[in-house]
């Protein structure tokens, strides 16, 4: 799993690159749950098979199941999101038909907000994705992966940038050296130490100087881009 957050100011924008391969016998309809921040909005999603690239659109919840449906019982390959009944902040992508053997990578972005905690500092949460809490109960959903043998490793790079200093970056995992980018420590980049296995969440606190005072984001609008 290969995940980019740039964080400017109180927002993140978080990218993430999910690798599989399917190892059975057996072609298989594969089934991927992942939690998400409650108010995260996701603004791509694309899914890649051998050379064939899926990029999602949105459609109306019935249509989208039924043309899934549809792709799914022909053979083609098929990709659906959508939220989950149970949870809404946790997202079920079918991944459809995968072939023995055949690999298929995963791509989301969201944008989310990051919480004030109580000592001023930024929480980003990366949850653990097969980390048995995010199971609804009685959903049928069996994880055969035990706590201590999670068969993948993360990579994560962070970017921060704001008109504030940035004092410090700290997790609940091991990191590198915070490198600052600008004399005035407004940007700044920090990656996950290598070899991290994904077995937890990965908490990281961003820290400003000046915190309380005003400062806006402004980002620039793409005149050529779709609404």
């Amino acid at each position: 799993i290969s995940v980019e957050v740039r964080v400017q100011d109180h927002v993140a924008t978080v990218s993430s690159t999910l690798q599989y391969v399917n190892e059975e016998e057996r072609p298989l309809e594969a089934l991927f749950v992942f939690p998400l921040p409650a108010d995260a909005a996701v603004c791509h999603f694309s899914a890649k098979i051998g050379e064939q690239e899926i990029v999602a659109e949105v459609q109306e919840k019935q249509k989208a199941r039924d043309q899934y449906d549809d792709a799914v019982s022909s053979g083609q390959q098929a990709f659906l999101l959508e939220e989950s009944k149970e949870s809404p902040d946790v997202f079920k992508l079918s991944v459809g038909c995968l072939s023995v053997g055949q690999n298929a990578a995963v791509s989301i972005i969201y944008v989310t907000e990051l919480a004030v905690q109580a000592d001023h500092s930024l929480r980003f949460c990366l949850p653990a994705v097969l980390n048995p809490r995010y199971t609804p109960a009685g959903a049928g959903i069996v994880s055969e992966i035990s706590a201590g043998a999670v068969p993948y490793t993360l990579t994560l790079s962070v970017h921060v940038s704001s008109p504030k200093p940035i004092s410090k970056l700290e997790s609940n995992c091991t990191l590198d050296p915070l490198v600052f980018l600008h004399s005035d420590h407004t940007q700044a980049t920090v990656n996950l130490s290598p070899g991290h296995m994904f077995d937890k969440d990965v908490e990281l606190f961003v820290y400003y100087q000046d915190t309380h005072q005003p400062s806006a984001i402004v980002e620039a609008g793409v005149a050529t881009a779709p609404p």
